[in-house]
């Protein structure tokens, strides 16, 4: 029987994380659509248990609505989703805040943020020694969010405490 739950708790899970990918729906720059999910060439494989575990379902707004913190369980650290005015805000008022770019190489080359650090997020798991202590402030983005909060999970789940998601890079201002 508790199985059977739990196997049922996590396919809510899936539907629930689904419907948000959707709902996000594509970003578009000119005429070129963006769609992260249709162009992914990697593959992630969650393990139940810390979905489970690390779920973070409830949001709530801070008096700015720049940043969107979801309320962190068990006083565990969150992922804060923010605009891109105020990831600038917040990079060009401290040294120390890494600017995580979690696109492909060749999207890189096209165009990046200057300043910015490019781990794909394929392989920043096998990379995470290239980044600051757990405790710096890592502001992640992709092209339109879906590698961004992948990277943010893995960021997340491997201890690192600060860490804001500004989702597109079209987003920065």
């Amino acid at each position: 029987m508790i199985r059977i739950v739990l196997i049922l708790s996590i396919l809510f899970l899936m539907i629930l994380l689904i419907a948000h990918i959707a709902g996000c729906g594509s970003k578009t720059t000119g005429e070129q659509v963006y769609d992260d999910e249709e162009e992914a060439d990697f593959e992630i494989d969650y393990n139940a248990d810390s979905v489970i575990r690390n779920k973070r379902t409830s949001e709530t707004e801070h008096e700015s609505e720049d940043i969107k913190t979801p309320e962190p369980a068990n006083n565990e650290p969150g992922v804060a989703i923010i605009t891109g005015a105020k990831a600038r805000e917040i990079y060009e008022s401290n040294d120390a805040v890494v600017l995580l770019d979690v696109r492909n190489q060749d999207e890189y080359d096209e165009y990046h943020l200057p300043g910015s650090v490019l781990i794909p997020v394929n392989e920043l798991e096998s990379r995470l020694p290239e980044l600051p202590d757990k405790d710096a402030l890592i502001i992640v983005f992709c092209r339109a969010g879906r590698r961004s909060a992948i990277a943010a999970e893995i960021l997340l789940l491997n201890g690192y405490k600060n860490i804001y998601d500004m989702q597109g890079i079209e987003n920065w201002q």
